[in-house]
Parts: structure tokens; C-alpha cells; sequence
């Protein structure tokens, strides 16, 4: 195999882990946001008062808020996926939230270190691009 063939085969390879190193980031930004919406959630129930007389301020969007009564916060809907909703009590939404942002951190400390590995990869083949390059500029 000739040189330029080498240099077209490895920045084509180049390409293909780049864009796996977008994707990988793409998917770190959605378990990131995730993650913040779980945190999110799990102070706003810790939030909510345990009587019913206090008064919660609901958004309706675009910068408005309701003021309403306090609903107790005794048994909550979960949505698990798939359409499929369950009642849980309050400790039990706030145990399966906690389990499932242990899951996320989990899962982007690994997409952070997938996207290391890839990104030490990615430098080793530029180098080796930059080097085959050098050698046929040399002749």
C-alpha cells in the first residue's frame, strides 16, 4: 500500500472517530441534562410542604405564575417509560430519583472517559497522518 493510500485510509478512519466523538458528546450533553433534571426534582420534593394549607407558586410559561394550594405530596405519579405511569409514594419517587441519578453519573463519568480514550486515539492518528504526510512531502 502506498503512502497516499495510507494517508487516505487513515483520515477517512480519523473521520469516522470524530464523529463518534461527536455523538459521544452529543449523548454526554443529554445524560448531563438529565442528571440536572433529576437533581431538579428531587429538591423540588423535598421542597414541597408536608400540610396542605401552604401555597406553591405553579409556572404557566412564558414568565407567569399561579399561586395554588399545596396538594400533598403523599402519593406521586411516576412515569417509568413506555407510556406506563405508577403511583409511588413520596419516599419511594425520591429513592427510585436517587437511584436513578446514581445510574446518570454513572453513566457520564463513563461517557467521559469513553471520550477520553477516543480523543487520545483521534491524536495518535493525526500524528501518524502528520508523519506519513511529512514523508511524502520528503519524497
Amino acid at each position: 500500500m502506498s503512502v497516499e493510500e495510507q494517508i487516505q485510509r487513515m483520515v477517512l478512519e480519523l473521520r469516522i472517530l470524530e464523529s463518534y466523538y461527536n455523538e459521544l458528546s452529543a449523548r454526554e450533553t443529554l445524560v448531563a441534562r438529565a442528571l440536572l433534571d433529576s437533581k431538579a426534582t428531587i429538591e423540588a420534593l423535598k421542597s414541597i410542604p408536608e400540610g396542605s394549607d401552604s401555597e406553591i407558586l405553579v409556572p404557566l410559561g412564558a414568565g407567569v405564575l399561579m399561586r395554588v394550594c399545596s396538594p400533598t405530596a403523599d402519593k406521586l405519579l411516576l412515569n417509568v417509560g413506555a407510556g406506563v405511569v405508577i403511583e409511588k409514594s413520596k419516599e419511594d419517587t425520591l429513592k427510585y430519583l436517587n437511584e436513578r441519578l446514581s445510574q446518570l453519573e454513572a453513566a457520564l463519568s463513563n461517557i467521559g472517559t469513553q471520550k477520553a480514550e477516543l480523543a487520545n486515539k483521534i491524536n495518535a492518528y493525526r500524528a501518524q497522518v502528520n508523519n506519513l504526510a511529512a514523508k511524502l512531502e520528503q519524497g
